[in-house]
């Protein structure tokens, strides 16, 4: 074959490659497909081209067009390998690890470089794990109840974004019932634990009607945290004309001693008895109340009328002002412990009334002591009540010797416990600290362990300075004895080893009086052992 045939073969192959390219490149614009094709066509038109050589001028010349077309061939495997296989590779690794949950991975970036697929499903890959990450903060933080944690969905399609919004919604919303449902226990509880404290304090109190009011309005004003109450009991004596008395009035933790009457359906108060209905009111008329304390005179916010009402019958009204509004649950307890203090005045104004009746029977049968049947009826009342109040003596008799049994037996163990001390203190030698951590005596068993100083050497100073462990050890030590605890500590004395017992001692009302250091010596072995 001539050398122009030859050259023209070999440029119609090139042509020919150079034609697939341009029309892949047209076909596959901004593909991988195309990227790949280049690292194919390169090394096929170059062997192509050298195979029509060595066809047409011998096969000797395959020596050298043999290693040529291989090196070709090697060098597309590479390229292809750089574009297909690693960055494959590095997206079968990260699926893997995140088909396993492990979100925490990286990418490597250039990987994500370019306009091709694989570098657009790499970055898409990238962004579903960032967005995983996100979903897995998003969760740990409302795990660990921060509900208002932010979350960004990564479009209208985000299923599971969507899904952990509406799980925070819900968990906001059962958080929101809690929330209901405590606040409510807490208000049950609080008027539970008010209606048992008021009906304690109404059994305590219910031999005398003007005790036992302010006892009432004193401790109503302090649990619902009002500023004033008065109650007003009825005065029935009259069968034509009841009227409204105030027995008791608080303020400002302090009793008023006020006089002060109220017709029926004079006023709030008096319509509250005629109506037999509860009056809540938070605008008050003008100059209708005020508030006085040390800071001024004021008008008070919201003002409670109830009335003292049992089983139809009224006993009086109860009347609380405060600076702030009652919440409904307050109301409630008001009006349920309403109840109890017209059912305890009721029997104390029974009790009263009975007191009276036995006075005047007894004015009665002194004054008819001549008619025999009469004194004979009185007689028998006489002997009712006098059984009853031989009960009531008999129950007041073998209550005073319990409480003198329980009295002896405390002076018995304060005795015991007395002598016990004074024991201690006779057998160690001791050091006493007043209560706010001075050295106020020192024993002379300690004063002999010390050495020949006097006691007036050592008074005086504080326990941080005396401790052995140092100012700051000393100081908690003694932050622990104040508290109530005791407290152990070894050390030496004048070479001498000692095992100390620091010992805080109260009074019956739990208010430290002093606190006692007792100096126990120690033999070398003992002290090795501790």
């Amino acid at each position: 074959m001539s050398n122009i045939a030859l050259i023209i073969g070999i440029i119609l192959i090139f042509i020919a490659g150079l034609s697939a390219v341009l029309i892949c490149r047209l076909l596959f614009k901004r593909s991988i497909v195309f990227n790949v094709f280049m690292a194919l066509i390169v090394p096929i038109d170059t062997i192509a081209m050298l195979a029509f050589f060595v066809g047409a001028r011998g096969i000797i010349h395959l020596a050298w067009a043999a290693p040529i077309a291989i090196a070709f061939l090697f060098c597309g495997y590479y390229l292809v390998s750089n574009m297909l296989r690693k960055p494959l590779d590095e997206m079968r690794d990260r699926v893997s690890s995140l088909s396993e949950g492990d979100v925490h991975i990286s990418f490597d970036e250039k990987y994500q470089k370019g306009k091709h697929e694989l570098a657009e499903v790499m970055r898409m890959l990238v962004k579903l794990t960032a967005s995983l990450k996100g979903i897995v903060d998003f969760a740990n933080h409302i795990g660990k109840g921060e509900l208002n944690t932010e979350y960004t969905l990564l479009g209208d399609n985000d299923t599971l974004g969507k899904s952990m919004f509406d799980m925070r919604r819900n968990l906001q919303d059962a958080e929101i019932e809690k929330l209901k449902r405590q606040e409510e226990d807490e208000r049950r509880n609080w008027i539970t634990v008010g209606v048992a404290k008021f009906a304690e304090l109404l059994r305590a109190n219910n031999d005398n009607i003007e005790e036992l009011c302010h006892s009432i309005v004193s401790n109503m004003v302090k649990y619902i945290g009002a500023n004033q109450a008065g109650i007003f009991i009825l005065n029935d004596e009259d069968p034509d004309h009841h009227v409204l008395e105030l027995k008791a009035c608080y303020a400002y933790e302090r009793r008023k001693y006020l006089h002060k009457t109220i017709e029926q359906g004079e006023g709030l108060v008096g319509t509250c008895l005629l109506e037999r209905q509860s009056i809540y009111m938070t605008h008050l008329p003008k100059d209708y109340i005020h508030i006085t304390s040390g800071l001024g005179d004021e008008a008070p916010r919201a003002l409670l009328i109830v009335p003292l009402l049992v089983n139809e019958e009224i006993y009086g009204v109860v009347e609380i002002a405060a600076f702030k509004e009652f919440e409904p649950h307050v109301r409630e307890f008001v009006e349920k412990v309403a109840e109890s203090i017209a059912s305890t005045i009721g029997s104390v104004k029974v009790n009263i009334r009975t007191n009276q009746l036995l006075e005047l029977s007894k004015v009665q049968s002194e004054e008819m002591a001549g008619q025999e049947e009469e004194l004979r009826q009185n007689m028998e009342e006489m002997q009712a009540t006098q059984e009853e109040m031989r009960r009531r003596e008999l129950e007041l008799s073998n209550t005073l010797e319990r409480m003198k049994a329980l009295q002896q037996q405390s002076e018995e163990k304060e005795f015991e416990t007395k002598m016990l001390y004074q024991s201690i203190l006779k057998t160690f030698p001791t050091i006493e600290f007043s209560t706010d951590g001075i050295l106020k005596s020192i024993d002379h068993g300690v004063l002999k362990i010390l050495g020949d100083l006097p006691e007036a050497a050592y008074l005086g100073h504080a326990f941080a300075k005396v401790y052995h462990g140092g100012e700051a050890e000393g100081k908690a030590i003694w932050n622990r004895l104040v508290s109530g605890e005791h407290a152990t500590s070894f050390t030496k004395l004048n070479h001498t080893p000692v095992k100390i017992e620091y010992l805080p001692v109260f009074d019956k009302s739990n208010i430290l009086q002093r606190v006692i250091a007792l100096v126990i010596t120690l033999d070398d072995d003992t002290a090795q052992v501790e």
